[in-house]
């Protein structure tokens, strides 16, 4: 019997909670943005290429301006650097001239390449709170529709839809209106609303220009909204077999790749010439050909090449060559040689060899001497040169 109390209660309490929960809180549909998949994710106009595809359009995508659209194709241009290269403003007005269709957002209306010759303006113009009154509807979808207004496309040009004038546009006001440059030439086409022509349409020469005050109204976001669609085909005359060129970016292929797809030959070649270049430059395991060792010249060759000297200088020559011979040791193996007198660098020559100093002197002399007194100075000289590049002693004298 307790038991069946205790189940009782709880049952009771849960019933309490449930009612007071539906009597507290309130329960509405809401919706939420699907986060966009594939090329929509990547592309912002890829609902407006579609709509034109399933219209029968031919849509083309551009990285930038540097080749114009075909005759009597539809130009979509809203790259900021469109104008990279100074040409292209002259060619894009020849290209209208001649019969081209321009589409252009509202902000490019006062482009320096542009404001010269397009054949409409813009006039900033204050927002009207009576013209527009606001919708009655709950918060949530007040504030949804926020920036919807109506839009009218007048008498004065041919309705785009049979029996439909008045459309429901739903995008940011561009805060400006659009207008004929001189106020003589009557537009092709525009939509009106609270505060004047939000789209409008100029002729000039063979072809026209179009401005679309709120650009993102071709985004994927704001496409699908009241009757944008039905806005933005009459804005671009979307017709089977017409050809729309989108070009909103001013993109390039990376600059290496793009050398490697217009240069491949020269960098193929280029790189070639660098490998061949850095392989003769490269360390060899070995010599290119064998070393020949260093040998002694014979007895015979030596008498012989002394006897050719003689023979073409003579025997002061010979004399001299040898006394240049001993110096050069002489200033190599002693400190301070060059810079004493001729005595005493022939002292610290004949103390460094352990030779006699005045025989030295005289064997160092230039003077008259016969056949066996030149042979004689000769090989003193000789063996003094001999023993000071055999020198060993730690430490050689030092001329005074």
């Amino acid at each position: 019997m307790k038991d069946n109390l205790i189940r009782i209660v709880v049952a009771l309490l849960l019933v309490a909670a449930v009612a007071w929960l539906v009597d507290a809180t309130e329960w509405a549909p809401t919706e939420s943005r699907t986060p966009a998949r594939g090329e929509a994710a990547t592309n912002a106009f890829y609902a407006t290429q579609k709509l034109l595809r399933e219209l029968g359009g031919t849509v083309v995508k551009r990285p930038g301006l540097d080749q114009m659209p075909p005759a009597q194709a539809r130009l979509l241009l809203a790259s900021r650097h469109w104008d990279l290269f100074p040409d292209r403003a002259a060619r894009l007005r020849e290209w209208v001239e001649q019969g081209g269709q321009l589409l252009i957002p509202g902000s490019m209306v006062g482009h320096e390449s542009l404001k010269d010759w397009l054949p409409l303006d813009s006039r900033i113009v204050k927002a009207d709170p009576k013209a527009e009154p606001a919708p009655k509807s709950s918060a949530a979808a007040a504030a949804k529709d926020a920036d919807c207004r109506t839009l009218t496309e007048p008498d004065s040009s041919p309705a785009s839809y049979a029996g439909l004038r008045n459309f429901r546009f739903c995008g940011v006001h561009a805060g400006s209106e659009y207008v004929s440059k001189d106020g003589k030439r009557m537009p092709l086409w525009s939509m009106q609303g609270p505060r004047g022509a939000e789209m409008l349409r100029m002729p000039m020469g063979k072809g026209s220009v179009t401005v679309i005050g709120s650009w993102s109204v071709l985004t994927n976001g704001n496409l699908l909204r009241a009757d944008n669609p039905l806005l933005v085909a009459a804005a671009l005359e979307a017709r089977a077999g017409a050809e729309y060129w989108f070009v909103v970016e001013e993109s390039r292929e990376p600059f290496v790749r793009w050398l490697w797809h217009n240069g491949q030959a020269a960098i193929l070649l280029g790189l070639l010439a660098l490998g061949v270049a850095l392989w003769r430059a490269g360390v060899r395991f070995g010599p290119l050909i064998a070393s020949i060792g260093t040998q002694r010249r014979s007895m015979a060759e030596q008498v012989r090449g002394t006897a050719e000297f003689l023979h073409m200088h003579g025997g002061d020559a010979l004399h001299a060559a040898q006394v240049r011979a001993l110096d050069e040791s002489a200033r190599r193996q002693l400190r301070r040689h060059a810079q004493g007198d001729a005595g005493q660098r022939t002292a610290a020559i004949a103390q460094a060899t352990g030779l006699d100093a005045r025989a030295l002197s005289q064997a160092m002399a230039s003077r008259k001497r016969g056949p066996g007194a030149l042979a004689a100075d000769l090989e003193l000289l000789e063996t003094a040169r001999r023993r000071l590049d055999a020198n060993a002693i730690p430490h050689a004298p030092t001329s005074p």
